[in-house]
């Protein structure tokens, strides 16, 4: 009878042996993947929401934003039905726009006067205090980052071949419009000689 039920304990043992390790790896491997959802879920402590944009962007300026419009708006208009051999140019105004989040504290005093003689006045008194708001990181003060703005566009040239015709010039015209959100007075197309 002692070896019927030494066998089973045994089955038990390794049973509770293997269960106890799939527990192990299982919260060791929770432990990990929260650990890094919350180095990237907050925004105030990743080297991402530090850095500038990436790539081009970064290294050349307004250049790249330039090249990167260029590009994408050659390759959109080129899908134009009519539309062939297109060459963009965009001049932009300035680099991306950062918005930076502040702290602002208003104050109001009313200092209300009156003089012996029947005389009164009433000063009133306001004060603005705006400051950035910043967090700390291991490089320092950073400021809180809101938004970044693409950079405005200051004129665009199309040179296509298929534009002579006018209802294609207006389909250009207008796709350039509501892509860049520029005047049509700033975008200029000219067919391809």
């Amino acid at each position: 009878m002692l070896q019927k039920w030494l066998p089973k304990q045994k089955k038990w043992h390794y049973l509770i042996l293997v269960g106890c390790v799939g527990v192990g790896i299982l919260l060791f491997s929770s432990f990990l993947t929260t650990q890094e959802e919350d180095a990237t879920s907050n925004p105030l402590t990743t080297e991402q929401s530090d850095s500038k944009p990436t790539g081009s962007l970064q290294q050349n300026g307004m250049k790249g934003y330039e090249e990167q419009f260029e590009n994408e708006l050659s390759t959109i208009l080129s899908k134009v039905v009519g539309v062939s051999d297109v060459s963009v140019v965009v001049n932009i105004d300035s680099t991306e726009e950062e918005v930076l989040q502040s702290d602002i504290h208003e104050s109001e005093q009313t200092t209300s006067e009156s003089d012996t003689k029947g005389g009164s006045r009433s000063v009133n008194q306001n004060n603005v205090d705006k400051k950035t708001s910043v967090y700390r990181t291991d490089r320092g003060e950073q400021p809180i980052i809101i938004k970044r703005l693409k950079p405005r566009v200051r004129g665009v040239l199309v040179v296509a071949r298929g534009v002579e015709n006018l209802q294609v010039k207006a389909l250009v015209m207008e796709a350039v419009q509501r892509i860049l959100d520029v005047p049509s007075y700033r975008i200029s197309v000219l067919p391809r000689g």
